[in-house]
């Protein structure tokens, strides 16, 4: 700055100093670079010869040196651990070496020699070790070195070569420190280089005029002074991940004055805006995100799963379906499962007589689908028999065996098998807990159910809806077969027509109608039998599908109640129902003769020179077979078949028992004592439940069921129903059948009577009977039943006279009614009864007054003494003398009401002193309570006789 002062001020102006000229060939990083150009670092290999002078100052002499290139942008670089460009080019080493050598020139000066080349294929580039020969100082072989890789530079330039993976040519630049050759994985290269110091710290203005020529830097920074970690450090930000690249493979080892550079890549956490911007607002992405799964879900999985299902209808890709590999199967799994041929189809068939309902279940499946059909009997009665002898001629059949999915432990577990039963596949499990465990985040970040959760429910309904849809596709695909059949048709009648045919007179147009085994079938097999928790799912499927003609639904149950959860469902259509029910007892007794009579021996015709010990083994044989025959005579069979019944179940125990060695009567009482604890088990057990059913009677209900079957064998279905401890529900009656502790027998369609629940039981509930014990005790507690019973409608009756104050209506005062001596004569009458009294009635009566009780419970009183009183004397004029059966004064009778008396003589037609529009009721409460305390008086009477008998064991 020159300073020029005018009037005692100093101008001060600048001096403009001239830059010296760049050249192409100049390192923008030496410009840049405060004080001193630095150079390549250069080897000395060997010196070259010496002459006179020269040799003595060290001045002139040439000698070989070894220098460094780093070519960069010769491969792509590795930017993630998954990134396999680089493992494309690196398959080949020496491929990849006659590459860059491809890019260096022909002709250099100085001896220029390429020694080595060491691709570095993560960094995208490769370091050339060369040698040339330069005459001086170890600075003129720097400089001379520069010149080389200056040379390079240039020719790199003007091939302007581009790869697929950069925009830009080639580029050399000279290797300034000693490289750090590695392959660490993780060590991938990032825009930030880290800086250690092995020496004294560089400053900020150090690190730019050393780092720049590599690249535009974004920011340098340097470690806090605070921090007292060593090494020192600082960090590079480069703008490219060329730049940081090219730093890391020249400058590493480099020294700035009296410090050396160490240099590695910085991990950088990659930030995406559009990433975090679905991190931050979680409670809009969350739900897009699981609504995209699912959709690629139902968009991949939907038509794979479709197409499974589809198979498994149509076995498609079955082989057993072909007759020779299908009876190959057969007799494969015969001879390994060595089933016992006994109880074979044909025999059960006729057995059970399933052809008389074959014919039936086979008309309704002609028929286009209206209603389900429900086939009801107890187990081993054929229903899952009947059902494949009328759908042997079905193309398409679905089975879904409930009691096998009842079966399994969990919600889970029960869909999968039913999505194995239908061929759903692929099922991912994980998807529920998955979608479950977004549900509870969300819920708990947000504070609002988003309702993205899936539970074995709704995997459920995918899967039936699945079916749904192929039953749909399947009709679709036979309706266009039935078209293109009637185009064909139809134009060979016209092509006839044109010839002048008359072949085709009388061609009609098709009716679009499918024939009856091109009608799907679906089968519910043991349906209702066990608790499932998809059943109403299920059937409510069901009944979408035959109300839309789809298929026809048959239901195979044992119980009855799968019948009513099906009318619950279809109230609006007929159900047919099927009811199978067990053998007679001829059939029975031909079944055990099968089963129990022992094969004749074959004997083989003895010649007289026949050794005697072979007649002696025929003679054992002989008896052994007779033995065996009269062991399982008719009478014993017959026996058998009696108590047993026709139930397949209690036959097929009783046949393996005679055959394991016992008799038959062992066999047979082993069998009833296993029923009557069944009975007790199930039946009087108010805590047990039977199955999966609950209690829905009580054990007094039971009993007196008990009673009346082991009297009668079957009672009426109305009679039971509307008896005293039923009292018309039959709430209980149905949970006893699906208990199979009774047997409904249905007549069109509605139960008439009532059975056992297996014929067995007949002979069981004669046994419990027999009890006395017992039998005295349950008789105790129905009889005790029918008193409350009987004692709360002379309550209600008690409390609807004392609502129309009839105690009060009497024509004599009611002073005089609580006189003394009324007092007196009524309780005359009452004390030498024995009964058993109300809650009105105080518990202290005995020392009481009569005048006392008289005045605080008049109704309660008049009401016990009208229970307790003898009959009527036709002298009994008023309502009191006739309730109580003594004579009172005549009293004026009410208009238009009769005094006569009925034809016996015991009562009046009508009561004295009531008024006539109360007559009727009146009299009809007062009849109510004198025969329910006869009733009463009766069961009191069996109640100590039945505990006189207990006592008395």
């Amino acid at each position: 700055m020159l300073s020029l002062r005018t009037g005692g001020h100093a101008l001060r102006r600048p001096m403009r100093v001239p830059l010296p000229p760049l050249t192409t060939l100049q390192p923008l990083g030496q410009l840049l670079r405060p004080g001193a150009a630095r150079l390549i670092h250069v080897d000395r290999l060997e010196r070259g010869a010496d002459s006179g002078a020269e040799a003595e100052t060290g001045e002139g002499d040439t000698g070989k040196y070894r220098a460094g290139l780093f070519i960069d942008k010769v491969f792509p670089i590795k930017m993630a651990a998954f990134d396999i460009r680089p493992y494309i080019w690196s398959r080949n080493i020496e491929a990849m070496k006659k590459k860059v050598s491809g890019l260096l020139p022909k002709q250099l000066p100085h001896q220029f020699a390429v020694c080595e080349i060491e691709p570095h294929k993560r960094d995208g580039g490769s370091i050339v070790y060369f040698t040339f020969s330069a005459p001086g100082t170890q600075d003129d072989a720097k400089r001379v070195a520069e010149g080389l890789v200056s040379a390079v530079n240039t020719e790199l330039a003007t091939r302007d070569k581009r790869s697929w993976y950069e925009f830009e040519p080639a580029r050399s630049l000279p290797v300034r420190g000693v490289p750090f050759s590695e392959d660490i994985v993780r060590m991938l290269p990032s825009k930030k280089i880290k800086v250690e110091f092995v020496g004294p710290d560089l400053t900020v203005e150090q690190l730019y005029g050393e780092f720049r020529e590599f690249g535009l830097i974004l920011d340098i920074e340097t470690q806090p002074t605070s921090n007292k970690d060593t090494p020192r450090w600082a960090i590079v930000h480069y703008s490219q991940l060329r730049g940081a690249t090219r730093a890391r493979n020249c400058a590493h080892g480099d020294v700035v004055g009296s410090t050396r550079l160490l240099l590695s890549y910085v991990r950088e956490n990659h930030t995406n805006v559009v990433i975090q911007w679905f991190r931050e607002h979680t409670k809009f992405t969350i739900p897009l995100a699981a609504a995209a799964l699912i959709a690629a879900i139902y968009a991949i999985f939907d038509p794979i799963r479709e197409f499974f299902v589809e198979n498994k209808i149509t076995h498609r890709f079955d082989l057993s379906q072909i007759p020779i590999l299908g009876n190959m199967r057969k007799a494969a799994m015969r001879s390994l499962l060595r089933r016992d041929p006994s109880f074979s189809s044909d025999e059960m068939s006729a057995w059970t007589g399933l052809f008389d309902q074959k014919e039936r279940l086979v008309s309704i499946l002609n028929e286009p689908p209206e209603s389900f059909v429900v086939v009801t009997g107890p187990h081993g009665s054929g229903k899952t028999k009947l059902v494949e002898l009328a759908t042997q001629e079905k193309k398409y059949r679905v089975v879904i065996d409930a009691n096998n999915l009842a079966s399994q432990h969990s919600e889970l577990e029960q869909m999968t098998l039913l999505a194995r039963q239908l061929g759903w596949w692929p099922v991912f499990n994980s998807i529920i807990s998955i979608t479950n465990t977004i549900d509870l985040m969300v819920t708990a970040t947000t504070g609002s159910k988003p309702g993205i959760s899936a539970t074995p429910e709704s995997q459920v309904r995918r899967i039936l809806e699945c079916l749904a849809l192929v039953l749909t596709k399947i009709r679709h695909n036979r309706l266009e077969v039935l078209n293109a059949n009637e185009q064909r048709k139809r134009r060979a009648h016209q092509a006839q027509e044109s010839q002048g045919g008359n072949a085709a007179a009388g061609y009609g147009s098709s009716s679009h109608a499918l024939s009856p085994e091109d009608i799907p079938v679906i089968v519910l097999e043991n349906f209702m039998d066990k608790d499932l928790a998809f059943s109403k799912i299920i059937i409510e499927w069901a009944a979408s599908v035959v109300e839309a003609g789809l298929a026809h639904c048959i239901i195979t149950t044992n119980s009855i109640s799968g019948y009513h959860e099906v009318q619950r469902v279809e109230s609006n259509r007929a159900t047919s129902l099927i009811s199978l029910d067990d053998s007679s007892p001829m059939g029975a007794i031909t079944l055990l003769q099968r089963q129990l009579t022992p094969e004749a021996p074959a004997l083989v015709p003895t010649p007289d020179a026949l050794d005697k010990n072979a007649l002696q083994a025929q003679e054992q044989l002989m008896e052994e077979y007779q033995r065996k025959l009269d062991a399982v005579s008719g009478d014993q069979i017959a026996y058998a078949a009696d108590v047993l019944g026709g139930r397949l179940e209690d036959l097929q125990i009783f046949v393996q028992k005679v055959k394991a060695g016992e008799s038959i009567g062992a066999a047979i009482e082993d069998i009833i004592q296993r029923s009557i604890t069944e009975i007790r088990k199930h039946a009087f057990d108010n805590d047990s439940e039977v199955g999966q059913c609950k209690h829905t009677w009580s054990p007094e209900q039971f009993w007196y069921l008990l009673t009346e079957l082991a009297r009668h064998e079957s009672v009426e279905y109305d009679r039971m129903r509307n008896s005293a401890l039923f009292a018309g529900n039959d709430s209980a009656l149905l949970g006893l059948a699906e208990a199979q502790l009774i047997t409904m027998v249905y007549d069109n369609d509605r139960p008439s009577r009532i059975r056992p629940g297996r014929p067995v039981f007949f002979t069981a509930f004669g046994r419990i009977i027999d009890d006395p014990g017992f039998s005295s005790t349950m008789a105790i507690r129905m009889h005790k039943a029918f008193v409350d019973l009987e004692t709360a409608k002379i309550r209600k009756a008690e409390e609807e006279l004392a609502l129309l104050n009839v105690f009060k209506a009497s024509v004599d005062s009611y002073n005089t009614l609580a006189s003394n001596l009324a007092i007196i004569a009524a309780s005359k009458d009452i004390s030498g009864a024995s009964g058993s009294g109300d809650g009105w009635w105080p518990r202290n009566k005995a020392k009481a007054k009569d005048g006392d009780l008289a005045q605080m419970y008049p109704e309660a009183y008049i009401a016990q003494a009208a229970r307790k009183a003898p009959q009527a004397s036709e002298h009994s004029q008023s309502w009191l003398g006739w309730l109580f059966g003594r004579s009172s004064p005549p009293q004026s009778q009410p208009p238009n009401a009769s005094s006569e008396q009925r034809p016996d003589g015991a009562r009046p037609m009508a009561v004295p002193g009531v008024p006539f529009e109360l007559q009727g009721r009146v009299r009809f409460l007062l009849n109510v309570i004198h025969s329910s305390q006869q009733k009463i008086d009766k069961w009191d009477e069996e109640i100590k006789s039945r505990a006189a008998r207990l006592a008395g064991l």
